[in-house]
């Protein structure tokens, strides 16, 4: 537990509001289906109403009903000559082939032109496609449907825990199964007291975390193409900012863990840290460690060489202020549009303006970490757990990896001209006051208190259900870092009536030396935790806001068995079911808005922005 002053300087928003309605019956079945569809993945399906859907539905004989009936055509033509990934075999998607397969099947489920026809397309395909294959497809295919918003997903780490959890917990949830006996089974972080990397391994780890990566990634899809009926605007700017803020967060652990800014990985150094998930595939393989101070090798298809090359083009991209697109024009990156550029470049994106010149860094970087132990696959060594969206931020080398992409965009951005006062000035409002309030009446303003707790995680998918036999009660009990709920308090004058946004962000005051942190300096690890719309009248006013929020945060989902549970009272007329049109999947657990800090206290610094209202606000 840890209080940390909070000192304010002026440095800024906008949020959408949505309301909770009642879900009415064809709500509530369709999210019924849907958590029938996604309970155990690795088994057929047993729910009577989707084997129906399974066994009859025909999708050559419905091609009228989907949008692109080739994509339908392409992929019956997988199912039947067999040449889909495998049911066991391990799912990746930086595998060119894999992913290909995997398009094909969200196109066919996002194609079909109303839900009744993407559900049984789904129930179609389910058992015939690799389970983890199937899931990003229909998870990615939901989120981005007209008819399915609103509808939960449940908990990643609820849907395939064996991607989220130890081999231990594994080990003891299956003999629990075997003697049907309830039980909570605790998950301890990896590593040990002898490895520094442990000391944030609370972060890294969090499951909370690994999905929020998860989902951000099944949101803003690196191979999203833009004949897609939802737009993606500003995909590339999200991605920067995105795994910048990670970053920034992950340097803020390190600091309260009394351990420096995490180092940027380089292609022709050694990888210090070395990494063992202790965990295990759905097939039985273990995720691969990586030793100490081991060095990058060529793939067969990628060598360190034309990571450089990449690299290199990318970086005389930043110097020249200009993009080559693949018809040789040139594009200025030195404007607003340039960032999100550099973002599908870096990424690549598949709206990359030259993916064969400029390559795939930050993906291609995924994956030769992900081999370094086998890079020429002589042993068949498994993906190792920077293949996989879930599993990636458990390695202490994904935040390596990401300062070092990171830093490439800090590159441009140093390069840009800086703003000038008419850009940023809100003439006639002034921040006169600003204090952080703790939701206990005697806790001590601009004290912010952190602790851990513990979270339950159902297993009950983890484990095959055989026949009518009632689940056993079988949880994980994992540690988190959360903290007490506040409010910001901010007294903003201003000489008219106006409408503004407010930004609020949180940085370290001093570095790992001890050392106050200059503000050129400390802008770039800005942890931001809120921006929100306010309404300014004239004269002095007084702007409350709670933690709680923010919508840099999400709260903690509903489990896998609490929500069937929910839906099937609500069918039954027992209770009332209320959903979110725009329900949000992705963002950071609400109980990790704040860094660790320090039991004796750390001191952080909070910068307050009000910005004009109607200049910053971008209008669909």
């Amino acid at each position: 537990m840890r209080p940390a002053t909070v000192l304010l300087i002026v440095l800024g928003a906008c949020a959408l509001a949505s309301a909770e309605q009642k879900a009415d019956a064809i709500f509530l079945k369709r999210q019924l289906q849907v958590l029938n569809l996604l309970r155990h993945l690795n088994q057929p399906l047993i729910d009577p109403e989707l084997l129906v859907f399974k066994n009859s539905f025909s999708p050559l004989n419905n091609l009228n009903k989907f949008k692109d009936p080739t994509a339908v055509k392409n992929f019956l033509k997988l199912v039947t000559e067999g040449k889909l990934l495998e049911r066991d075999a391990i799912f990746s998607l930086f595998d060119a082939r894999q992913r290909a397969q995997m398009v094909t099947l969200f196109e066919v489920l996002y194609g079909a032109t109303d839900y009744d026809t993407f559900l049984k397309a789904a129930a179609w395909a389910r058992d015939r496609t690799n389970p983890r294959q199937f899931l990003y497809a229909f998870s990615v295919a939901l989120l981005h449907r007209e008819d399915c918003r609103g509808v939960i997903l449940p908990p990643a780490y609820e849907i395939t825990p064996h991607m989220f959890l130890t081999t231990d917990v594994v080990r003891k949830a299956y003999q629990a199964k075997m003697m049907r006996t309830p039980t909570v089974i605790p998950m301890k972080f990896t590593g040990s007291v002898n490895n520094p990397e442990q000391r944030v391994a609370y972060f890294g780890e969090d499951i909370g975390m690994n999905s929020h990566h998860s989902h951000w990634h099944m949101d803003f899809p690196f191979w999203w193409k833009q004949e897609y009926t939802v737009d993606k605007d500003r995909k590339g700017e999200l991605f920067f900012y995105m795994h910048h803020q990670m970053v920034a967060r992950f340097d803020a652990e390190r600091l309260s863990n009394d351990l420096p800014a995490v180092e940027p990985l380089e292609w022709d150094q050694q990888i210090t840290e070395g990494f063992a998930p202790a965990a295990t595939y759905e097939n039985g393989q273990e995720f691969p460690m990586r030793p100490d101070n081991m060095k990058f090798c060529d793939l067969p298809s990628l060598s360190v060489r034309d990571m450089k090359i990449v690299e290199g083009r990318i970086r005389d991209a930043i110097a020249s202020s200009f993009v080559k697109t693949a018809d040789s024009r040139l594009l200025s990156i030195n404007n607003t549009a340039g960032i999100n550029l550099l973002g599908e470049i870096i990424e690549s994106s598949a709206n990359s303006v030259n993916p064969v010149y400029y390559g795939q860094l930050h993906n291609d970087g995924h994956v030769m970490l992900s081999k370094v132990t086998d890079p020429l696959q002589r042993y068949g060594v498994p993906p190792g757990v920077m293949e996989h969206f879930e599993t990636a931020t458990r390695d202490p080398a994904f935040f390596r990896l990401h300062k070092h992409v990171d830093n490439l965009f800090k590159l441009h951005k140093d390069l840009l001209l800086p703003y000038d006062v008419s850009e940023l000035d809100f003439p006639g409002v002034k921040i006169e006051a600003v204090k952080v309030v703790g939701s206990c009446k005697a806790s001590t303003p601009n004290q912010l208190i952190t602790y851990f707790d513990e979270s339950h995680i159902d297993l009950n998918n983890i484990v095959e259900n055989v026949g009518q036999e009632q689940p056993v009660d079988i949880k994980a009990v994992v540690s988190r870092l959360n903290h007490e709920p506040f409010k910001y308090v901010i007294t903003v004058n201003s000489k008219k009536p106006v409408r503004g946004i407010v930004r609020i962000f949180l940085a370290p005051k001093l570095n790992w030396f001890g050392q106050r942190v200059p503000l050129d300096v400390a802008r770039w690890g800005f942890i931001e935790l809120d921006r929100f719309p306010v309404r300014l009248a004239s004269g002095d006013n007084i702007v409350s806001r709670n933690s709680v929020d923010s919508i840099i945060t999400v709260p903690e989902p509903r489990s896998f068995s609490n929500l069937v549970s929910d839906v099937e009272k609500a069918i039954r007329g027992e209770q009332v079911f209320s959903y979110d049109k725009y329900y949000r999947h992705c963002g950071f657990p609400r109980r990790l808005l704040l860094p660790k800090g320090k039991p004796e206290g750390m001191v952080y610094q909070l910068y307050v922005v009000v910005t004009d209202y109607d200049k910053d606000i971008v209008s669909c």
